[in-house]
């Protein structure tokens, strides 16, 4: 019968050290340009909203900004946008009209 050694505290230290970045090896960094502001945003229309430095068309998007609410506008590919609400909701976006001054 084979009895294995007991493991010293340098090689449990190596092997937490590698689980570790084993768990966050496969974690993506934030990036914080990718969320733009949209200061003093209003419903303009059915789907179509507008801030002090874009105008917003939505999808099926029922959200009723409250008087001054801001949102973030967040980027999810190329031409992939959504709005993410004070409340936390999200509606998708069609198309985004922004200013000259990016990032917000």
């Amino acid at each position: 019968m084979t009895m294995l050694a007991a493991a010293d505290s340098g090689t449990m230290r190596i092997v937490s050290i590698l689980a570790l970045g084993a768990l966050f090896a496969g974690a993506a960094p934030t990036k914080t340009g990718d969320y733009y502001k949209l200061p003093g945003i209003e419903r303009i229309g059915t789907n179509l909203y507008q801030s002090a430095k874009a105008v917003i068309e939505t999808h099926a998007c029922l959200h009723l900004p409250v008087d001054d609410e801001d949102a973030l506008l967040k980027t999810l590919g190329p031409e992939e946008y959504e709005i993410i609400w004070e409340d936390h909701s999200t509606c998708e976006v069609q198309r985004v009209n922004l200013g000259d001054t990016l990032p917000i």
